[in-house]
């Protein structure tokens, strides 16, 4: 019987651990929202020095590196935090596909955190935009072109993942083992980059078939519920490569936040339901409605919404969520039969009275065990905005001005840059994450 003294305490220590990371990740989330980006960077870095980021959450801590770093400037870090991100999502994916089912008896907090389909997603669109800063058009193009690849590529990807899990199904139980299905399976702003830089390359079909597959994009995006996405002849300018020297990349809002969800499945056990958790994304909508860029206070130009970042997520979300159902669900059949054996066995040895405490106490390991994951990238932006203008070369005062949709002013960021004689193509961002 002590072993369900232990199982209870131990799931309170990781619940406990849990709850560390969440509220922890809640202060770096405020002061990175506040613009206080040393301060977010510090937080990051003082969770993963007292082990609050464990090895299991390398995933994340990666991710809100390399989008801290962005929004610093220090771009060359930035991308080596969302490359150390991908690899690590792509090493634990591989892994868990080779650990099967086996790997699903402790609950989903204690995994190795190996990333949700639209983090994997964007962390291209930041490398690509850090390339961009550090004048590599290649790479930038590499990474641009990733985004698109990556959405198209992710049903099948999870569709393989949940025939391997269920191969390694021994529960004989009737489990659904399946990916779900996405409406979105490319990015308008994989295609925007790609033919900016297909055009500043001199590669006027490259360009010209990227602002195909734009248009294509945005069309399929409409179909999202609430979408606000549409073509803007703005978006044609990049195909004239002469006629702009700077991008400018507004971000605002926040990805979904993940809140927990409890169902019951029809795997039934003693007359009951095996009861599990799962995440759910709650949508967090942006107030922002027009963005405008004054520059030098006689020229203004408006922002045009080129990605809808947490409605994707939304989307993409649906792949995955049949497999988290599924795991689930092993794990609370793992967790009954286990319970049951030690009951039983515990009312033979020492009574029906001491069975009837077993049964509480696996009762009670049973419900502290069970928690939804709800880790995720922290400061993922909602919404990105964006339109291109030529610089004479110098210094130029530009502000960022998000209003609500009403025209009225919510917030507005002052910036100094220098454009050079030669300056080809750089990219100026601002974030506003309301």
């Amino acid at each position: 019987m002590w072993g369900l003294f232990i199982v209870v305490f131990v799931a309170l220590v990781s619940g406990c651990g849990s709850q560390k990371l969440v509220n922890g990740q809640k202060q770096m989330r405020m002061s990175f929202q506040s613009g206080d980006f040393e301060r977010a960077d510090y937080i990051a870095d003082s969770l993963k020095e007292n082990e609050i980021y464990e090895a299991k959450d390398r995933v994340l801590y990666a991710l809100e590196k390399g989008t801290i770093n962005y929004f610093k400037g220090d771009y060359k870090q930035s991308i080596e935090s969302f490359t150390n991100a991908e690899e690590y999502i792509d090493q634990l994916f591989t892994k868990s596909i080779k650990t099967g089912i086996g790997a699903f008896i402790s609950n989903d907090t204690e995994l190795n955190y190996n990333g949700e389909v639209y983090e994997d997603v964007y962390l291209n669109g930041f490398k690509s935009l850090g390339y961009l800063k550090m004048d590599n058009f290649e790479s930038a193009l590499v990474e641009a072109r990733r985004i698109a690849q990556k959405l198209s590529e992710a049903e099948q990807k999870y569709s393989e993942y949940a025939s391997a899990m269920a191969e390694s199904d021994t529960t004989e139980k009737d489990i659904k083992w399946e990916a779900g299905t996405s409406s979105i399976h490319d990015s308008p702003l994989s295609h925007y980059l790609a033919g900016a830089l297909y055009a500043k390359a001199g590669e006027e079909d490259g360009a010209r078939i990227e602002m195909n597959k734009l248009k294509r994009a945005i069309n399929n995006h409409q179909a999202m519920p609430d979408s606000k996405l549409k073509f803007d002849s703005a978006f044609t300018k990049v195909q004239h490569p002469d006629h702009y020297n700077t991008m400018l990349m507004a971000f605002c809002g926040n990805a979904p936040d993940k809140v927990e969800f409890s169902i019951n499945t029809d795997l039934n056990f003693d007359g009951k339901g095996v009861k599990i958790a799962i995440p759910r994304l709650k949508m967090r909508p942006s107030n922002v409605g027009i963005i405008d860029v004054v520059i030098n206070d006689t020229m203004s130009t408006e922002l045009k919404i080129i990605e809808e970042m947490d409605k994707v997520a939304r989307e993409t979300f649906e792949i995955k969520k049949p497999i988290i159902i599924a795991r689930a669900t092993i794990r609370g059949i793992l967790k009954s039969v286990a319970q049951e054996g030690i009951t039983d066995a515990i009312e033979d040895e020492y009574g029906s009275i001491a069975g009837d405490v077993a049964s509480f106490l696996g009762g009670r390991a049973r419900e502290a065990t069970e928690q939804a994951d709800l880790r995720g990238w922290q400061t993922m932006p909602g919404k990105v905005y964006t339109n291109v203008v030529k610089l004479p070369a110098g210094e130029h005062d530009v502000t960022f001005n998000y209003y609500s949709p009403a025209g009225e002013l919510l917030y507005s960021e002052a910036r100094n840059i220098k454009i050079s004689e030669q300056e080809r193509l750089e990219p100026i961002a601002s974030i506003y994450s309301n």
